[in-house]
């Protein structure tokens, strides 16, 4: 390009030139310094910018490095460096200095940083986004499973589009489908079963009340009473042991739920001896589900008291309420207490007042739904003491 501007450089055809490549330029006549360096003497032609100085040019290599090294032939020599952070280039034909700079600067490492860190965040979010709606049928089936946690099994999980996981969407609400219809199923043969079985106790409790007295009539009506209570059991425990059981919550008396407790031990409430030091105190309990947990425990340690007195104690420490059972019968070693509470466990197989290892178990779950605790310490050979603890109003 500067070979055919010519010597002297033809001033319309570079300036055409320069327009089209948005380059600067400055063209001085050349001089020899002392020590052999070229140096621009007076300006031929300029349109450099007034604040850039060719003195502040910087040359980091010539083309003379790139013949030896490539191999090559340049015509000119040409210096290559920087003016006041603008790429720039010295061209000498001999006769003039072309002072040739780029009308551009390029970015600081810092704005290279940032655009690059810019860059990064857009696609981490963009890459967030995809995956979001790409697995949104797993955030939907995760609700539903915390849904089926609370007793939710009706509802079912939305099914996106037609890939595995709409699948498996699917497999999930049969699945569920299929396990209310089984739950449905056991609840209404249990209830069936203990028609059933409840019809023959009636006729034989009329029976018994017609008989003439005897001395095993209040035998007879103590085992028709445990078989009742059996049943009882097993329903109640079918009942809580469904996800989906509610709680009907209401504030009552202390004083009012023990009378009611003391009516169900009518030929024993004579070995219950009650300390209550909170009569007026009021809790927020299902009234029918904790007096039978309390009746439960009572029942047990009435059973293996050795007919001993239980001791009920009820107070306040701080802002919990405490019902303590406690008596001085067989007592429960230290590797049953651990499973005293599961369903069918029973740690005293000798005593001939047996159920199905149902009573606590019952006792724990309604416990735990009133977001209550119970503790159980024992000793063999000296009794047991079965403390419940709910939280004050």
């Amino acid at each position: 390009m500067i070979h055919s501007w010519g010597n002297p450089p033809d001033i319309n055809l570079l300036e055409r030139e320069l327009e089209n490549l948005k380059i600067w330029c400055g063209i001085f006549t050349k001089t020899i310094s002392t020590s052999g360096i070229p140096e621009p003497g007076m300006q031929y032609w300029s349109n450099l910018p007034e604040n850039l100085s060719i003195e502040q040019f910087y040359s980091w290599t010539i083309s003379t490095d790139y013949t030896d090294m490539f191999d090559i032939k340049i015509p000119y020599k040409i210096y290559f460096g920087e003016l006041e952070s603008y790429p720039a280039a010295v061209v000498d034909n001999g006769s003039y200095l072309f002072y040739l700079i780029i009308d551009y600067i390029p970015p600081s490492e810092l704005y290279n940083i940032v655009f690059a860190i810019f860059l990064a965040i857009i696609f981490i979010l963009s890459l967030y986004f995809f995956i979001r709606k790409y697995l949104e049928p797993v955030q939907l089936m995760k609700t539903r499973i915390k849904a089926l946690e609370e007793g939710d099994l009706k509802s079912k999980v939305p099914i996106l589009g037609q890939d595995e996981l709409a699948e498996l969407s699917f497999s999930m609400n049969k699945m569920i489908e299929d396990i209310n219809i089984l739950l449905e199923n056991k609840h209404q043969l249990l209830l069936e079963v203990s028609h059933e079985l409840r019809s023959p106790l009636a006729r034989m409790q009329l029976l018994v009340e017609m008989l003439p007295d005897h001395k095993n009539n209040k035998k007879i009506r103590y085992e028709i009473n445990f078989l009742e209570g059996m049943i009882d059991n097993l329903l109640l425990s079918d009942r809580l042991a469904m996800p989906y059981s509610k709680l009907n919550l209401k504030k009552l008396e202390i004083n009012y739920i023990f009378k009611k407790i003391i009516q169900l031990f009518p030929d024993t409430k004579h070995k219950i001896m009650l300390n209550n030091h909170i009569p007026n105190e009021k809790i927020l309990v299902d009234e029918t589900k904790f007096i039978v947990a309390i009746r439960n425990l009572i029942d047990n340690a009435i059973k293996y008291s050795n007919n001993s007195d239980v001791v009920v104690t009820i107070r306040k420490i701080k802002n919990k309420i405490e019902f303590i059972i406690k008596d001085c019968g067989i007592g429960i070693s230290d590797k049953d207490i651990a499973k005293i509470t599961e369903p069918f466990f029973q740690a005293n197989k000798t005593v001939s007042t047996q159920g199905f290892g149902l009573g606590l178990t019952i006792c724990k779950k309604i416990i735990e739904f009133h977001n209550g605790k119970i503790k159980i310490e024992s000793k063999k050979g000296k009794g047991s003491e079965f403390s419940v603890s709910l939280p004050c109003i």
